[in-house]
C-alpha cells in the first residue's frame, strides 16, 4: 500500500514551521499544507525553497484570523473567521462567499509557490462540517485540477483519509501516533492513505492560543523516531505525497 503523512498547519507559527521541516528530513513525514493567511506564512514559503521533496497543499482556512476578502458571513462582528466551536454545522456560509475567499488563498499560494499545491485540506475540518464550505472546496479542486482530503475530486483515485476519529478512538486517548501501530490493520488495508499528523515545536503563541500543543511536540517525535521508519519498512509502505496520487 502507499501511504502519505500529512502534516497540516505549515505557515502557523515559525515554531510548527521548523518542526514540519525536520519531520521530513529527520523523519516519515512525506506532505504538509500551508496557511496562507497565518503569520508566519513568509517564513515557510522560504524554509520550502530549500526542502523540493516535501509535497505542499493548501490549507484552507476559514476558521482563524482574518480573510483575505470581505465576504460578510465568514467573520463574526471583529472581522474575525468565526472558530466552529461558536457555531453549528447549520451556520448559513453563503458558498459563493466561501469559494472567493478559498479562491483568493489558492492565489495567494501560486504568488508565492510558483507552482499549484499537490491537494487542499481545511484548517480544523471546516470542509467536513458545513455543506457550503465543502461544495466551494470541491468546486476548487476540480476547477483547479487536485485532490481534496476526504472527498474524491473527478479523475483522482480514491485516498482514504485517517486519523483517531475514523478509528472511533475517543479524542485523547493518545497524545502522540502510537496509535498508528495498535490500528494497523485498519489503516493498512487501502491501496492509499492519507495519515494526518500536527508536527511542531512549540512557542509562545501556540501555548497562549492552541488548545492543542503538547501533543504536536509528541507527534514530531513520534515521527522521527527510528520504531516508525521500521514498522512502515516491515509493513512494506511506500511513502508518497499527494503529487503521487494517480489519475483515473
Amino acid at each position: 500500500m502507499k501511504l502519505i503523512i500529512n502534516a497540516d498547519d505549515f505557515g502557523f507559527t515559525r515554531a510548527i514551521n521548523y518542526g514540519i521541516i525536520d519531520a521530513h528530513n529527520l523523519g516519515v513525514l512525506t506532505s504538509t499544507t500551508l496557511m496562507v493567511t497565518m503569520p508566519a506564512f513568509e517564513h515557510a514559503v522560504e524554509l520550502s525553497k530549500k526542502t523540493p521533496t516535501l509535497g505542499i497543499g493548501l490549507h484552507l482556512n476559514l476558521t482563524l484570523g482574518k480573510p483575505l476578502t470581505n465576504g460578510a458571513t465568514l467573520v463574526n462582528e471583529d472581522g474575525e473567521l468565526i472558530k466552529p466551536k461558536f457555531i453549528t454545522p447549520e451556520y448559513p456560509y453563503n458558498e459563493e462567499e466561501v469559494y472567493q475567499e478559498f479562491k483568493a488563498q489558492y492565489y495567494r499560494f501560486t504568488e508565492f509557490m510558483k507552482k499549484k499545491p499537490s491537494h487542499l485540506d481545511s484548517h480544523l475540518f471546516s470542509t467536513d462540517i458545513y455543506p457550503a464550505v465543502t461544495n466551494a472546496a470541491k468546486r476548487l479542486a476540480e476547477e483547479i485540477g487536485i485532490p481534496l482530503r476526504n472527498h474524491d475530486t473527478k479523475g483522482f483515485e480514491h485516498v482514504e483519509f485517517m486519523w483517531e476519529k475514523p478509528l472511533e478512538i475517543p479524542y485523547g486517548e493518545y497524545d502522540n501516533l502510537d496509535y498508528i501501530y495498535d490500528n494497523a490493520a485498519s489503516i493498512l488495508c487501502y491501496d492509499y492513505v492519507e495519515i494526518m499528523t500536527h508536527p511542531g515545536y512549540l512557542d509562545t503563541f501556540i501555548l497562549e492560543n492552541s488548545t492543542f500543543s503538547t501533543p504536536r511536540a509528541n507527534e514530531l517525535e513520534s515521527l522521527i523516531s527510528p520504531r516508525m521508519r521500521q514498522f512502515l519498512n516491515e509493513n512494506n509502505v511506500e511513502l508518497i505525497s499527494y503529487h503521487d496520487i494517480p489519475k483515473k
